[in-house]
């Protein structure tokens, strides 16, 4: 993908803060029963090892992942560019108890200083990037010499069609059309179309790299590729990590810096 304009950031971050209402209410993103946090906890306790270690979770959403290695004994900090979620996650983390550092990052350029971290995670993160191997790059840089870099991903969807519909020159010409008249009315009612920033949305999103989710293959090919080592990836399709039967292939990734 070109290089990501200051638009095409804003479209994205407005998606998301406008799903962190209903975020956790999701199966493959909000915690369901018992049984599926032990599940988690079990499946993260070997990943990270013996507690206290520093973890970052990037793109940490209303805080799942957070607040599993919180429960561990770690020493937890989360990252996203929703401001939304962070406050949805501040608040289930202040309801348990946890003490979790939330702040506003992107996840293609941290802010955080080189080796900080024992290790880094992921979870539905790496699909939404406009270019995954700036992201990946950026994950390792914050990450000690012999940490973990995590990575929870699933293949949904194949949206190769669609986004060659929505790349050609005359699918771009149509919304062009459509949307300077719309954006013009929304700009003089003082507010945002829905509509139109849907449809923004759903084009930027069949264009990313990974749009439909990262074939397995694809994702240990591209962390081996950008010096990951040892390299391994654990299908994920007990229901218990999901509070239902997975409709797809879901797995993670694991390797070291």
């Amino acid at each position: 993908m070109a290089r990501t304009s200051s638009d095409t950031i804003e479209v994205l971050r407005e998606h998301w803060n406008a799903r962190a209402a209903r975020f956790d209410t999701e199966a493959e993103h909000g915690l369901r029963s018992e049984e599926q946090r032990q599940a988690w906890l079990v499946l993260l306790a070997p990943i990270a090892g013996p507690a206290p270690k520093r973890i970052l979770d990037v793109g940490c959403g209303t805080g799942f992942l957070a607040m599993r290695f919180a429960e561990l004994g770690h020493t937890v900090t989360g990252v996203d560019f929703a401001p939304n979620m962070l406050d949805t996650a501040s608040e289930h983390a202040r309801e348990a108890g946890l003490s979790i550092e939330y702040r506003v990052d992107d996840a293609m350029h941290l802010s955080e200083p080189e080796q900080s971290y024992d290790v880094v995670i992921a979870r539905h993160v790496i699909w939404t990037m406009p270019d995954p191997r700036k992201a990946v790059a950026s994950w390792l840089r914050v990450l000690r010499h012999g940490g973990r870099l995590a990575i929870v991903e699933g293949k949904w969807a194949d949206n190769t069609a669609l986004a060659r519909a929505h790349a050609s020159p005359v699918r771009r010409a149509m919304n062009a059309l459509v949307e300077t008249p719309l954006s013009a009315a929304a700009r003089i009612r003082g507010k945002k179309s829905e509509t139109l920033q849907a449809r923004k949305y759903r084009r930027i999103q069949a264009q990313l790299p990974f749009s439909g989710g990262p074939p397995r293959d694809a994702l240990t090919e591209l962390l081996s590729e950008s010096g990951v080592r040892n390299v391994e990836a654990t299908p994920l399709m007990d229901a218990r990590y999901w509070g239902e039967e997975p409709r797809f292939d879901r797995y993670i990734v694991v390797g070291e810096r």
